[in-house]
C-alpha cells in the first residue's frame, strides 16, 4: 500500500504549501482539511503553513486553526511566530535589484507587486489594474487582502528598513517571461520561480522554502526523516527535496510528482487531508507499540 511509507516514522512536522495544495481552486478550506489539520496539531506535529503569499494574504481559515503558530511566507524569505508576533527569519533581496527589477516591469507596463513588510505593494495606477484583474476571480479576496497603492514605489523600497521580501510580476506572453527571467537571473544575485504561465517571482537566494523548513525544523530538534512537506508548484521545489517524505499533489506540475516520493489525490479531493489521516494512523500505531 503506497501509504506504508510512514509506517514506524515519528513524524513531527507538517510543512504545507497552500494554493493548489491545501486550498481548492476556488481558494476554500474545506472541513475535512481543516479538521485533519487539527486533529494533526492536537497529535503534537508542527503544522506549518509554507506558501508564496505574504503574512496578510493568508486566509483567516489557516491561520484561525488550532495549532497553526509558526508560518513560513513569500516563498520562504519570511518565517514568523503568530504568537510572540515575531520574525524569527528573514531573508531580502537587496535594493539595488528590487530598483532595477521593479523599474524595469514598470517601463513595461507589467502588473507587479514589491512585497514588503507582509504586504504586496505598487503605484495606484497599477493597483487598480490589478484589483480589476482579479476581482472576477477566487483570488478577489487574497489580492484585496494583501495588496495596497504606494505614492512612490521607488522611495518606497529606498527607506523601507526590513527589506523586499518578494517581487512578482506577469508578463505578457511566455517568451516575455522567459526573456525577463533570464535577465534578472544574469544580471543579479537573485532566485526566481515561475509560479504560473506568465508569472516570475524574485527573492534572496536564500528565500527558498525548503531552506526555511529546514532552519526552523531544526529549531525544534526535529530530523529531516521526521518531516513531511506537500506541494504542487515550481516554487515547492526546494521544501519537496528538504523533507524526509515529499507529497505532491494529483494535481501538480509533472516536474513536482517527479521531485515526490507519494503522489497523493488532487487538491479538489482533499489529497492532503487523506495523506495526513493516513500519517496519524501510523503515528497511532507507533504511540501503541512504544
Amino acid at each position: 500500500m503506497k501509504y506504508s511509507l510512514f509506517k514506524d516514522k515519528d513524524i513531527r512536522f507538517l510543512g504545507l504549501d497552500l494554493d493548489g495544495t491545501v486550498l481548492t481552486d476556488d481558494k476554500r478550506l474545506t472541513q475535512r482539511t481543516a479538521e485533519t489539520l487539527t486533529e494533526a496539531a492536537k497529535a503534537g506535529i508542527l503544522v506549518v503553513p509554507i506558501t508564496g503569499r505574504p503574512l496578510s494574504g493568508i486566509p483567516e481559515d489557516i491561520l484561525g486553526l488550532p495549532g497553526i503558530r509558526y508560518v513560513i511566507s513569500s516563498n520562504g524569505a519570511v518565517t514568523t511566530d503568530l504568537a510572540a508576533h515575531k520574525r524569527l527569519r528573514g531573508e531580502y533581496l537587496s535594493k539595488d535589484a528590487a530598483l532595477r527589477i521593479t523599474e524595469e516591469v514598470m517601463r513595461r507596463g507589467l502588473l507587479h507587486s514589491v512585497f514588503i513588510d507582509d504586504i504586496g505593494w505598487c503605484e495606484e495606477a497599477f493597483y487598480r489594474r490589478q484589483t480589476e484583474r482579479f476581482d472576477p476571480t477566487p483570488l478577489k479576496a487574497y489580492v484585496r487582502a494583501s495588496r495596497r497603492p504606494a505614492e512612490n514605489i521607488f522611495r518606497l523600497i529606498e527607506e523601507c528598513e526590513s527589506g523586499v521580501e518578494n517581487l512578482w510580476f506577469i508578463a505578457r506572453s511566455r517568451q516575455e517571461r522567459d526573456e525577463l527571467n533570464a535577465w534578472i537571473r544574469e544580471n543579479r544575485d537573485v532566485r526566481t520561480v515561475l509560479t504560473a504561465d506568465r508569472d516570475v517571482e524574485t527573492g534572496n537566494p536564500a528565500a527558498d522554502k525548503g531552506l526555511a523548513l529546514t532552519e526552523l525544523a531544526e529549531s525544534f530538534g526535529i530530523a529531516r526523516e521526521q518531516t513531511v512537506s506537500f506541494g504542487d508548484n515550481d516554487n515547492d521545489l526546494g521544501m519537496l527535496r528538504a523533507a524526509g517524505i515529499a507529497v505532491a499533489m494529483g494535481n501538480g506540475l509533472e516536474k513536482v510528482k517527479k521531485e515526490a516520493d507519494l503522489v497523493a489525490k488532487s487538491n479538489e479531493e482533499d489529497g492532503a487531508a487523506e495523506v495526513i489521516e493516513q500519517i496519524l494512523y501510523y503515528r497511532r500505531q507507533l504511540t501503541a507499540h512504544a
